[in-house]
């Protein structure tokens, strides 16, 4: 069994932890994984297999799929996508969207910090006299006045020398994210090493030098090496990328040729309940956050919440009866190779101490049922008529190239201010 659609079962899971259901016969279950509230759900649970183990358990709600399902011609689906291969261009820009994260530096003669400056510092934090974790750093770059450490950080270093060594009494703002820090007094002694001058890097400009200096623990020591190796990562996102697409494709063309009669009873109920008592419990597990005070930290409400799960747990349960009335159908079963094959992957994958693990987490009939749904998923994807045309989607390419642009303007962003002990928002990289 090809390894493809592995990573079926992770988002599958989303669902399935929540209760598993399936019909009486043993058919295929899934989940549709379309959808953020999905994927923000899974990395909840992951975090928290206490929670995926009993929810696993949960009583399941007995159905026919067939009951539900009007099958139409699901096979030989007509489905158009884009290109994926990746181009000298492609990797150009990639290049290049890094290099904001890493500029280069002149030493400047300058030896008196001013407001504005780019400073090179070594520093460590102490919290009840001992250093605190992520709090130290040598060779640091530091732009003063950016508001990148905590309030009284930068303006303690304007005025002072270079070479000087400058002790800052400093307390951590009661928001910091970091709740053993937050609302606390530290103190950091700071070396200033150097003011410099910072010179943002183009892709022209890139020497040899400038890569090992900056990704040879990355692998790359020379131009060479680093196109192969961003076309290598390029290419193996597109082929990621293409396997969402066609599944994607897919279930929309499923949900064009099928017709749902309805669900079973309660079963929609039942989920979105599980649904939003799994969001719960991992956000009280992850995030120490009840689930009123996220609403608030993203400007929704309860009301909104709850009708979003319902709508994305509608969508999935249609897609869910579409292949368990597939499965059954074309008598899909559970062959011991390839269901082997499956477990190992997934324990590799995502991670699990071994089988065993895995089972106890999700329970034998959900790995069975979710190694069907991917049987279900290949057969649907090898008799579908695929056509590959860079042509197709260029409005949904230049969408998607121009949000990606802006990730990474925000990604690079947050290189230079990512929160670190130092600061809210640290330089650290």
């Amino acid at each position: 069994m090809k390894k493809k659609t592995v990573w079926f079962l992770a988002a599958a899971c989303t669902l399935a932890l929540m209760g598993g259901c399936g019909d009486k016969g043993g058919n295929a279950q899934t989940e549709d994984t379309k959808g953020d509230a999905a994927e923000e759900s899974q990395a909840e649970e992951d975090a928290d297999g206490e929670e995926k183990g009993s929810s696993a358990q949960a009583q399941a709600i007995e159905y026919d799929a067939s009951d539900y399902v009007e099958l139409g011609d699901y096979k030989n689906l007509k489905i158009t996508l884009g290109a994926y291969e990746v181009t000298d261009d492609d990797v150009k820009s990639n290049i290049e969207s890094m290099l904001y994260n890493y500029p280069d530096y002149e030493d400047l003669d300058k030896d008196t910090v001013e407001d504005g400056d780019t400073v090179n510092i070594d520093y460590e934090g102490i919290k009840d006299g001992v250093a605190f974790d992520g709090g130290t750093a040598q060779g640091a770059y530091l732009e003063i006045g950016s508001g990148s450490f905590i309030p009284g950080f930068e303006e303690g270093l304007v005025g002072k020398k270079v070479g000087e060594k400058v002790k800052l009494d400093l307390t951590f703002p009661d928001t910091y994210g970091n709740k053993e820090l937050a609302g606390q007094a530290v103190v950091f002694n700071v070396t200033i090493n150097k003011i410099v001058q910072k010179i943002e890097m183009t892709y022209d400009k890139i020497t040899d030098e400038y890569i090992t200096k900056n990704f040879a623990a990355q692998g790359y020591n020379n131009m060479e090496e680093l196109e192969a190796g961003i076309r290598t990562q390029l290419e193996a996102s597109n082929e990621s990328t293409k396997a969402t697409d066609i599944q994607d494709a897919i279930f929309d063309k499923l949900a064009e040729v099928c017709t749902i009669k309805g669900l079973p009873d309660g079963l929609l109920e039942s989920k979105v309940t599980e649904y939003i008592e799994q969001y719960k419990s991992g956000l009280k597990a992850n995030y120490g956050m009840e689930m009123e005070e996220y609403l608030e930290s993203i400007g929704s409400t309860e009301e909104e919440f709850n009708q979003q799960a319902e709508e994305f747990m509608k969508e999935s349960l249609n897609n869910q009866l579409i292949l368990e009335a597939i499965a059954k159908k074309e008598k899909i079963d559970v062959d011991e190779e390839g269901y082997a094959t499956y477990k190992e992957g997934i324990v590799s994958d995502y991670g699990y101490e071994s089988e065993d693990a895995l089972i106890e987490q999700y329970g034998e009939d959900y790995v069975k049922n979710a190694y069907l749904t991917t049987k279900t998923l290949e057969m649907l994807t090898e008799s579908a008529d695929i056509t590959y045309d860079k042509n197709a989607n260029k409005d949904a390419e230049a969408e998607s190239a121009a949000g990606e642009k802006q990730a990474a303007g925000d990604a690079d962003g947050e290189g230079e201010e990512t929160e670190g002990a130092a600061g809210d928002d640290s330089v650290e990289e």
